[in-house]
């Protein structure tokens, strides 16, 4: 550039500078003869839309050339200022004064460059808009409205390329000769899906982004695709590398331009959902969710009234329902009332067609999702899992024997200090009953803040323990079923304790007995329990 910018954090404005003016002046006149008619600037650019170019640094990209001001006469001093500003940029604007009569400024590309990127905060290889303002102000005799020139360019940066998008497609031979476009998941979202057939062949992602054509593809050509995240670059379209798809089939394509990641995989190789749902006329209406269970990540379960109809299972995935769990025999609907069986995914954005399970009768049902096993289960109430039934003495309503079907389980012991709610006996408190699973009702469930670890003392052997608990089928602790642990204890005469570690699973010892003074003592930062009443097991860890 021919003269040297003074940059300054002053931001005024064309009104601000003219108004500043008229207040100062308090009553004086404005010479209306002068500020008439005498705008006479004007501020001429070498172009309006100027691509930087990298490899001429020194080359002069932008010229700017303006008039002299009005001249009213030896009497008044005019004083000329400069401005440059990004639009959109937080950077304070670029100004100087000019004084020694030069109507002019020159940029180089590099110094163009230098200024968008640094100064003003502009990305590599985006197109900007400058603002260009000369404001000649009038000292004298009489108040002179000031004259102002205004330019507006747009500049493209040179450098690395943007993760950024107009348009984005799946190109190559994998897909022939016509591109297939992807939309975004949401209007506000640099995420793109897609699930579909390929052909064998070679992928990448052409992007159109203003006027660049560009792709987002491997750094190295010719790559292998894999089932975790691939990372990508942003190349010209012309040079831009691509992926391989193997084998003909169908595949389910994520493009993230935010984390700059490509996943390919197969349709029916990874299972990749954020939540489960249910779908179709047996539904009605709106969708359903199936809910994680706490016990296991990889299982879904849900129970409730569905009508009799066509059912599938819709994956919400990165914001989308894409893809369906539907029978892996496409053409069989049966449910296979409580067995389990194999599913498949197919695409539902072009309809799950015949593959979906009939729903027979209108009812109850229990629905089981295992990922693991890539296995349904569907249970009407003739096939549904029950509740374990337990049979006890119970003296506090005087019945012998008692059956009761096991439908909450009850931490109970010193572990708390015996706080408990309002209501309750010492001891029981409403965070501390598991949660029955859905999945399988003998499975219950603890999920939350680390276990209380208090210090309790044995009334007939004056032991310590810390942090000593064991389950019961009720929240009423005198002569109700219990599941202990194997320590040694004995009723009116000494408690049990059995210490455990994190990660552990313990076998559990069940009834009416001298169980129910037999206590497991809870590790530090234990966060999750899980009792198999059925099996007989406990499991302490911290998730």
């Amino acid at each position: 550039m021919k003269k040297r910018i003074y940059s300054n954090m002053l931001r005024l404005s064309a009104f601000m500078l003219t108004a500043g003016i008229l207040a100062a002046c308090g009553n004086e006149d404005i010479d209306n003869a002068y500020s008439r008619n005498q705008s006479v600037i004007q501020l001429a650019t070498s172009g309006e839309y100027i691509v930087l170019d990298e490899n001429d640094p020194d080359g002069v990209a932008l010229t700017l050339e303006w008039n002299e001001a009005h001249p009213y006469g030896n009497e008044y001093i005019t004083t000329y200022q400069y401005q440059m500003e990004a639009v959109g940029s937080k950077s304070a604007a670029i100004k100087e004064y000019e004084d020694d009569g030069m109507f002019r400024r020159e940029y180089t590309n590099r110094e163009l460059h230098e200024l968008l990127t640094g100064h003003f905060g502009c990305l590599t290889s985006t197109v900007n808009t400058l603002s260009f303002t000369v404001t000649a102000s009038f000292e004298g005799p009489r108040v002179v409205i000031p004259d102002i020139a205004t330019a507006t360019i747009r500049v493209k940066t040179y450098g690395e390329k943007q993760f950024i998008a107009d348009r984005l497609s799946i190109g190559g031979t994998a897909v022939g000769d016509n591109p297939i476009e992807l939309k975004p998941t949401s209007e506000t979202s640099k995420t793109y899906t897609w699930n579909g057939a390929l052909a064998a062949g070679k992928i990448n992602f052409p992007v159109v982004y203003g006027d660049e054509n560009n792709a987002v593809s491997p750094a190295n050509p010719d790559q292998a695709i894999t089932t975790d995240e691939m990372p990508a670059i942003m190349a010209d379209a012309s040079q831009a590398n691509y992926w391989i798809i193997p084998e003909s089939g169908n595949y389910r394509i994520t493009v993230n331009l935010e984390a700059r990641t490509v996943k390919i995989v197969a349709a029916g190789s990874v299972i990749e959902l954020d939540k489960l749902y249910l779908s179709g006329t047996a539904v009605g209406g709106e969708d359903v969710e199936i809910e994680r269970t706490l016990e296991d990540d990889q299982l879904f379960a849900w129970r409730g009234e569905l009508k009799a109809g066509k059912l599938f299972m819709p994956l919400l995935y990165e914001e989308a329902k894409s893809i369906s769990f539907v029978p892996k025999d496409k053409g069989n609907h049966d449910i296979n009332d409580g067995n389990a069986h194999e599913f498949d995914q197919t695409s539902t954005e072009s309809g799950t067609g015949s593959a979906y399970w009939e729903i027979p009768a209108d009812g109850t049902y229990r629905i089981v999702v295992n990922l693991d096993e890539r296995t349904v289960t569907i249970y009407s109430a003739a096939t549904d899992l029950k509740n374990t039934v337990v049979s006890y003495n119970n003296t506090v309503d005087g019945i012998n024997p008692y059956s009761q079907e096991v439908t909450e389980l009850w931490m109970w012991g010193g572990f708390n200090a015996s706080a408990h709610d309002d209501g309750m006996k010492a001891g029981f408190q409403t965070k501390y009953k598991m949660k029955q699973s859905l999945a399988n009702p003998n499975v219950f469930v603890y999920h939350g803040d680390p276990l209380p670890r208090s210090v309790s003392t044995d009334d007939w052997s004056k032991a310590t323990a810390t942090g000593a608990l064991n389950f019961l089928v009720s929240n009423i602790e005198n002569n109700v079923y219990a599941f202990g642990s194997t320590a040694d204890a004995e009723r009116n005469k000494k408690r049990g304790y059995l210490t455990v570690n994190n990660g552990e699973t313990l076998q559990l010892v069940a009834g009416q007995s001298h169980n129910r003074y037999a206590f497991f003592c809870v590790p530090e930062n234990c966060t999750y329990v899980v009792v198999n009443i059925e099996k007989l097991t406990v499991y302490f860890g911290n998730k």
